[in-house]
C-alpha cells in the first residue's frame, strides 16, 4: 500500500489551480487553463499509474492508498479517503474532461474569464473529493460543493431561460441532497444506537448495516437511490436534464454530461450497494425494469428532437441507463462493466459536445429538421464526428460496445425481458446518432452548404490533437478492454 501523499497532491493540485487563475491576465485565462489542466491531467496520470495500469486485480491491491484524518471526533466526523482501482479511473476521467471543457472557444473567455477559470478548478478539487470520499458526510460535503460552480455557470454564461433551468437545477439537486442528508444521519443515529460510537465511516455502516432486517433500510436507502438517480439522471428523474444542458455553456454541458453524472454512478456503487445489499435485492425487479425503460424513454426523445443538444443530452441519459443497468444486475462482473462503460460514456459525450461546439461555431443556426451539407466545407471536423458517432453507436472495437455486451451479459439472468428491452435501445441509439450526422454533415445535391459561423476554417491543428487524444484512449480500450476490468 502506497503513503497518502498522493490523495493530498490530488486535492490540492485543482486547489492551487484556483487560486493562481486571479493573479493570471485576463486575456490568458484559456491558455493557462489548457496549460494547468494538462499538467494536472499528466500528474494525475502519474499518480495513479500502479492502478490504471496493474496487469491484474491483485496487483492493484497492491497500489490502494487510504488516508484518514480525524476532524470532529466526538460526532464521528473525519476526513477519510481512499485511491482504488474504481476511483482512479473516475478522477482521472475528471480532469480530463476539465481540460475538454477548458480547450473550448467562446463568451466565458471574454465575460468574468478569471471566474470562469477558477470554478473549473475549483470544479474539478470538488469532484475529486467527492470520488475519493470513503466518509459518508466527507462524500455529502463534496456533493453539495460541486453544486457551486455549476450553478453560476449557468446562471453567468448560460443562454436562452437560464435563471429558470438554474432554478430546476437547485431543485432538483436539493431534493436530492436532503434525502441522501437525512438518510446519512439516521444511518449513523441507528450506528450509534447499536454501538454507541458516532461514525459516518463507510466500512463501519457496512458492518452495521449488515446486520440490520433490510425491511428497516427501505427508507434510507431509498434516500440514497433518489439522491443517485436525480444525478444520473434515471427517467423519471430527469426532469431537469434538458433544459439545463441545453442553456448551459458548452463547458458545463461537458461537465455534467461526461462527469457530474458519474456522481450518481459512483455513489450507487460505493454506498448504495455495499450498504443495502439484502435491500437492494429486495428491490431489484423494479430497478432493473427503471434502466431499461430509461434506456428506451430517452432513446425516443432524442429521436423526436430537433436539437443537437438535446439530442446528445437525451443520448446521454439512455447510454447511463446500461451503467445503471449493470450496477443492478448486482453482480460484481456487472458492477466492472458498468465502469467500464461509464469511463467510455464519459470519453464519447465529452467528444461529442466538443465536436457540436466546433460545429456550431462554424453554423450559426443548426437545426436537425433540415439537412446543413457542413461536411464538404468541414472534411476533416465530419470525418472526427462521423468516428465519434460511430463509437457512440458501440461499434464494434469501441470502448462501448464492450461495455454495453458485457452489461447486456450479466443483466439477462437477471431478466431476459429487461436486457432485450435494453438491446432495443441500442439499435435506436443507432437510429438517432446517424439521423445527427446526417442532418449536419449531408444534404441534397441540389443544396450548396453555407456557412453563417464566426470561424470558417476546418478544425484547427489544437482542436485535432485533443480529438485524436480521446478517439486513440476509446479504440484502444475497445481493443483493450482488460486495463479497465480489474475488479470494484
Amino acid at each position: 500500500m502506497e503513503t497518502s501523499s498522493s490523495l493530498s497532491f490530488l486535492l490540492t493540485l485543482p486547489l492551487i489551480g484556483v487560486l493562481i487563475a486571479w493573479v493570471m491576465p485576463k486575456a490568458v485565462q484559456r491558455l493557462y487553463a489548457i496549460f494547468g489542466s494538462a499538467l494536472i491531467l499528466a500528474l494525475t496520470v502519474y499518480e495513479t499509474s500502479g492502478l490504471l495500469f496493474a496487469k491484474s486485480a491483485d496487483l492493484a491491491k497492491t497500489f490502494v492508498v487510504d488516508q484518514k484524518l480525524s476532524w470532529v471526533p466526538e460526532i464521528g466526523f473525519s476526513l477519510s479517503l481512499r485511491l482504488d482501482s474504481v476511483s482512479a479511473w473516475f478522477v482521472v476521467l475528471n480532469t480530463l474532461v476539465a481540460l475538454v471543457a477548458f480547450s473550448l472557444r467562446g463568451v466565458w473567455y471574454r465575460k468574468y474569464p478569471r471566474l470562469f477559470t477558477s470554478f473549473g478548478f475549483f470544479l474539478v478539487f470538488a469532484l475529486n473529493a467527492a470520488f475519493l470520499s470513503t466518509d459518508l458526510i466527507t462524500f455529502y460535503l463534496a456533493y453539495e460543493a460541486v453544486f457551486i460552480p455549476m450553478i453560476f455557470m449557468v446562471g453567468i454564461w448560460g443562454e436562452n431561460q437560464k435563471a429558470a433551468s438554474v432554478l430546476r437545477f437547485f431543485i432538483m439537486s436539493f431534493l436530492g441532497s436532503i434525502l441522501m442528508l437525512v438518510s446519512i444521519f439516521y444511518l449513523v443515529y441507528l450506528n450509534h444506537e447499536a454501538s454507541g460510537v458516532y461514525s459516518a465511516q463507510i466500512t463501519d455502516l457496512i458492518h452495521f448495516t449488515a446486520t440490520q432486517d433490510p425491511v428497516k433500510l427501505c427508507w434510507p436507502f431509498m434516500g440514497f437511490f433518489a439522491a443517485f438517480a436525480i444525478k444520473v439522471p434515471l427517467v423519471p428523474f430527469h426532469g431537469w436534464l434538458k433544459d439545463v444542458y441545453t442553456n448551459a455553456p458548452m463547458p458545463g454541458t461537458i461537465w455534467m454530461s461526461g462527469i457530474l453524472s458519474k456522481l450518481g454512478v459512483i455513489g450507487m456503487i460505493r454506498f448504495v450497494l455495499p450498504l443495502f445489499p439484502q435491500t437492494a435485492a429486495m428491490h431489484q425487479g423494479w430497478l432493473v425494469t427503471l434502466a431499461a425503460i430509461s434506456i428506451v424513454y430517452a432513446a425516443l426523445l432524442a429521436i423526436r428532437s430537433n436539437d443537437g443538444k438535446s439530442l446528445l443530452a437525451y443520448s446521454s441519459i439512455s447510454h447511463l441507463g446500461f451503467v445503471m443497468l449493470g450496477i443492478f444486475s448486482l453482480k460484481s462482473n456487472g458492477i466492472t462493466a458498468a465502469i467500464l462503460l461509464s469511463v467510455g460514456h464519459t470519453l464519447v459525450s465529452a467528444l461529442l459536445f466538443f465536436l457540436y461546439h466546433q460545429v456550431e461555431e462554424r453554423q450559426a443556426e443548426l437545426n436537425l429538421e433540415s439537412p446543413h451539407g457542413l461536411a464538404p466545407l468541414y472534411p476533416v471536423l465530419f470525418v472526427s464526428l462521423f468516428v465519434s458517432v460511430l463509437a457512440s453507436v458501440s461499434l464494434p472495437g469501441t470502448l462501448n460496445f464492450g461495455g454495453e455486451f458485457l452489461v447486456l451479459l450479466n443483466a439477462y439472468p437477471v431478466s431476459a425481458l429487461c436486457t432485450i428491452l435494453s438491446g432495443l435501445g441500442v439499435i435506436l441509439g443507432a437510429v438517432y446518432m446517424l439521423k445527427f450526422y446526417q442532418q449536419l454533415g449531408l444534404g441534397s445535391d441540389a443544396q450548396k452548404p453555407t456557412s453563417s459561423g464566426v470561424i470558417t476554417k476546418d478544425i484547427g491543428a489544437y482542436d485535432l490533437v485533443l480529438v485524436l487524444m480521446l478517439l486513440s484512449v476509446i479504440v484502444y480500450g475497445g481493443l483493450q478492454p482488460a486495463m479497465f476490468l480489474k475488479g470494484n
